[in-house]
């Protein structure tokens, strides 16, 4: 495996496969870096991606690593990615492996990091019967009994929103929720709760029985939505790369990043607008501006 490279992409998710896809097309030396543990993999189906829709995610994945293989110039990678240092010509990139790598332009396509509420329960049920996305798992609850859990008062809003998709609705607020909040909710037709939810009931693996409340009583829901703390992972952390104010990594119209011959695309540097069809196409349009990059009149500058 060669060290020299146009592109190489840290992270293989939908963004980061498609930027692959992209590079090889265009005849670039991409490495692809793949860390393993992508945010869907406990999810049972992948939705709102045209022509897979309801595909797993791993399948997707699959698939993927089948179609980049017929592009002799693209690799892949698996392992995490320690650092990024600059030596005037690009970007070196060193490996948990002790290997190190170097890249005319690095694509961040690493993703972010869910953080979970401390519920018993909320982690084995995540991507089956606990849910954050409409538009990822809405359809398959349509209709059905729906528990909100609103940690923060700010997003009633969203709760609201939910009632498109749900047949009834339960939010659980905090106890010390404002009463502005309590009455936009109920004068909605929403039922409030302000006891504590600490446990969740699986039914079949799809679907919830319901919640156990901090007294022990149980409330029949089919499945909780909830919107959890999200992070950079380690290594924008480390790069200490400039962010916008919602937490998504900034970048120019380019999809340039504050640090030199660092790209970003994908759910890092989407905010709120986190599909995996979006991902993809954040990918190939930043590899776009790569390609254009490091190529002059037709020709690779290598």
């Amino acid at each position: 495996m060669q060290d020299q490279y146009d592109i190489i992409i840290i992270g293989g998710g939908p963004a980061g496969l498609s930027s692959a896809l992209i590079a090889g097309r265009a005849g670039l030396s991409a490495l692809l870096i793949d860390g393993g543990a992508p945010r869907n993999a406990a999810a049972p189906a992948m939705h709102s991606y045209l022509s897979r829709d309801g595909i797993l995610p791993a399948d997707f994945r699959a698939i993927s690593h089948q179609e980049l293989a017929r592009y002799k110039t693209v690799q892949r990678l698996d392992g995490l990615v320690l650092g990024l240092e600059s030596n005037g010509e690009g970007m070196m990139v060193s490996m948990d492996t002790g290997r190190s790598v170097h890249g005319r332009k690095v694509l961040l396509a690493a993703g972010l990091a869910d953080h979970l509420p401390d519920i018993e329960g909320v982690a084995g049920q995540w991507g089956r019967g606990v849910h954050a996305c409409p538009f990822c798992d809405g359809h398959e609850h349509r209709d059905e009994h729906w528990g909100v859990l609103l940690q923060d008062v700010a997003l009633a809003e969203y709760a609201l929103f939910l009632r498109n998709w749900a047949g009834r609705m339960t939010v659980f607020v905090p106890s010390a929720a404002p009463s502005e909040t309590v009455a936009l909710l109920e004068n909605d037709g929403v039922a409030v709760e302000r006891r504590a939810v600490v446990k969740v009931i699986g039914k079949d693996g799809h679907s919830l029985s319901g919640v156990v409340l901090e007294d022990g009583t149980q409330v029949p829901i089919e499945s909780l939505w909830l919107r959890p703390r999200q992070t950079q992972g380690a290594l924008v952390e480390a790069l200490g790369l400039r962010l916008r104010e919602d937490g998504a990594v900034w970048r120019d119209d380019q999809g340039e990043t504050s640090m030199a011959n660092v790209l970003a695309a994908g759910d890092c540097a989407a905010g709120m607008a986190q599909q995996a069809i979006f991902a993809a196409a954040d990918g190939a349009r930043t590899t776009f501006s790569i390609v254009h990059a490091v190529t002059s009149g037709g020709r690779r500058q290598i």
